[in-house]
């Protein structure tokens, strides 16, 4: 072979190699920089999520506090199964690995959700009604009282009292003063009515709601009032009784 080609030769894999090498040393330079320095030098800034679940909110933010973590409430809801001022859940989940100093958001309970009876006495029955609304109750079966001291048509007491603490969406029994009284009111037509906006069209019209009885009818609606006792335009007095007949499926 002649002597300058092999010259060429072996100086071109010297260079191959070196290039080869240098190119080694970039690589291993770049990898120690972006992925095993990183790990090294952030690894103490992690820190897993420690379980507050079940906690006072007090005893949770000590919890994380030691852990080097946050507690920030996210929100607060009723809850009947955690005792009120406890964590119901939290966020990020117990266990997980996260930055030191995070915020840890927390749900806590508000107890059992409650509603107290107000002060119904002397008041109009549509009023007593919106009074029970607002506070989240129903007003239920009414039931009916003379009482001399007060005017006709108020309520005379509620059962249960006032103050009387509740849960939401529980009904009131009302005690309504009805007093014999000249004053003539027309019969609403009830006819294809569901009964309890019936029940509430006749209280607005100082009537009472009597004997009820059910007819099957396939045609309508379970408690669609098919027929009542008084037509409807006639004036009777107030208070005055009117019977009904209900649909049922069976």
């Amino acid at each position: 072979m002649d002597l300058k080609k092999l010259i060429y030769e072996n100086r071109r894999n010297l260079l191959i190699t070196l290039g080869v090498f240098v190119g080694c040393l970039l690589l291993l330079a770049i990898i120690m920089d972006q992925i095993v320095m990183p790990i090294f030098v952030h690894q103490g800034d992690e820190c897993r999520v420690p379980d507050v679940i079940n906690m006072s909110l007090a005893t949770a933010e000590i919890k994380l506090e030691d852990t080097d973590l946050q507690a920030t409430v996210a929100m607060e809801e009723f809850n009947a199964d955690y005792p009120k001022g406890t964590v119901i859940s939290q966020y990020p989940e117990p266990g997980a690995s996260v930055k030191r100093n995070m915020r840890v958001r927390v749900t806590v309970s508000k107890g059992a959700a409650s509603a107290v009876v107000p002060r119904l006495r002397g008041v109009s029955l549509r009023e007593a009604q919106l009074m029970l609304e607002k506070e989240g109750l129903i007003a239920g079966d009414l039931l009916w009282f003379s009482d001399d001291v007060l005017p006709d048509g108020v309520i005379i007491e509620s059962r249960p009292g006032e103050g009387s603490v509740m849960r939401p969406n529980a009904e009131v029994q009302l005690v309504v003063n009805r007093k014999d009284s000249d004053i003539k009111v027309k019969v609403p037509d009830f006819v294809g009515l569901d009964l309890s906006e019936g029940k509430r069209m006749a209280e607005a019209s100082y009537l009472i709601f009597g004997e009820i009885s059910y007819k099957v009818d396939a045609r309508m609606l379970p408690e669609t009032i098919l027929y009542q006792s008084i037509p409807p335009g006639v004036e009777v007095s107030k208070w005055t009784i009117v019977n009904l007949t209900v649909s049922q499926t069976e």
